[in-house]
């Protein structure tokens, strides 16, 4: 349940500050989802790989323990909170700290 916990926190957070400094990452929906899915099938091609070979494992502890063909749910979800969560950081940054100093 951790793991679902903090991917929350972090998608809140997120919304949050996209709507206090008006960032737009998308010029139309088809964009969304062609970014949004391209990253996710990457990460998830990557993930599975990673998992057959055992460079990592999910056990139970901290998971919620539903899993989509050996992966947990809050695998599917990283991989659509994170990437979303760090280009909206990258433009709240952009726009907000380094124009100031440029402007100054």
């Amino acid at each position: 349940m951790e793991y679902l916990i903090i991917l929350i926190g972090i998608l809140i957070i997120t919304i949050l500050f996209e709507y206090k400094y008006h960032i737009h990452l998308y010029k139309s929906i088809k964009e969304r989802l062609s970014v949004t899915g391209t990253i996710f099938i990457y990460g998830m091609l990557w993930d599975y790989y990673a998992t057959y070979k055992q460079h990592w494992i999910f056990p139970g502890p901290g998971l919620i323990g539903i899993r989509i063909y050996g992966l947990p749910i809050e695998e599917f979800l990283f991989f659509l909170i994170i990437p979303y969560s760090a280009l909206v950081m990258y433009k709240v940054y952009d726009t907000r700290i380094f124009k100031k100093k440029t402007s100054s």
